[in-house]
């Protein structure tokens, strides 16, 4: 009976010199994650980043411990905002980054917040954006969170399509009018800067038009710089009884003279005669 007391002692010293090394071990297991989630605070979107805000924009604003103070609110035709306890605060003009500084700075000096988190994100884009439109892959607004170039913006779109041409008509917001530029040339408009509210319309590829006496008669995507000897061989060059000396072509509903190496114009008709025997 001794010996086993004894032995019953000993487990039990060894059972409890366990348990106490693990209580660390365990504590530091429950408390561990909750420090990293309580040290990240909400940061504003890279996406609109660079948007400067203006009239009619909505934003979210959320302010990181105070789900109470976090709203969702359309900016005033005055360009400002009203929160709760610091009222009005100016918008128009700032990017997100700015108006979460302004907010978090309005909190502090009224005594409200002590180094507010402020996160501001655009939810809906009003004031500042470009159109596009047409043959491109993702026709919608844009915001110009940035500088862009109507190059630049039809890349955002994801380009024009095969089935569009290799151009764009851009309508001012400005009321100046249309004005077609050409995607091939970046000093005839290609790389000029957008305006909010302007519009990109990429219209259907330009066509040249092969008939007569050729193997594949029919209409032709243009290309810049294109000759009428290049669309013959689109069409298949000519058959057996055709003539490349005696060719016709009718532009904007008139014939007019033309060679074989003479530049091809959107919409041309090119006309391959028979031969003289």
């Amino acid at each position: 009976m001794g010996a086993i007391a004894v032995k019953t002692g000993t487990l039990l010293r060894s059972l409890t010199i366990l348990l106490t090394a693990a209580a660390p071990a365990v504590a530091t297991a429950q408390t561990g994650p909750a420090a990293p989630a309580q040290a990240a605070a909400p940061s504003p979107s890279p996406a609109n980043a660079g948007y400067r805000l203006g009239a009619d924009d909505e934003v979210k604003i959320s302010i990181f411990g105070q789900p109470d103070l976090s709203t969702t609110s359309r900016i005033k035709a005055d360009g400002s905002l009203t929160l709760a306890l610091i009222g009005p605060v100016a918008a128009q003009g700032k990017t997100t980054s700015e108006l979460g500084q302004a907010i978090a700075s309005a909190y502090a000096s009224g005594g409200f917040l002590t180094n507010p988190s402020v996160s501001v994100e655009v939810s809906q884009y009003v004031s500042r954006f470009v159109t596009v439109l047409g043959n491109v892959p993702q026709a919608g607004n844009y915001p110009l969170d940035r500088n862009y170039s109507v190059a630049s913006m039809l890349a955002k779109a994801g380009g024009s399509t095969t089935s569009g041409a290799n151009a764009v008509i851009l309508t001012p917001a400005d009321g100046s009018g249309p004005v077609r530029i050409s995607l091939a040339d970046m000093s005839a408009g290609a790389g000029r800067t957008l305006q909010p509210g302007d519009i990109l319309f990429v219209p259907p590829a330009e066509k040249v038009y092969v008939y007569g006496q050729v193997q594949q008669p029919g209409a032709f995507s243009y290309a810049p710089g294109q000759t009428f000897r290049q669309a013959l061989a689109l069409a298949g060059g000519p058959t057996l009884a055709g003539s490349t000396k005696r060719i016709k072509v009718k532009r904007d509903g008139k014939e007019v003279e033309a060679n074989l190496d003479d530049p091809v114009k959107p919409e041309d008709v090119l006309i391959i005669r028979e031969k003289l025997f």
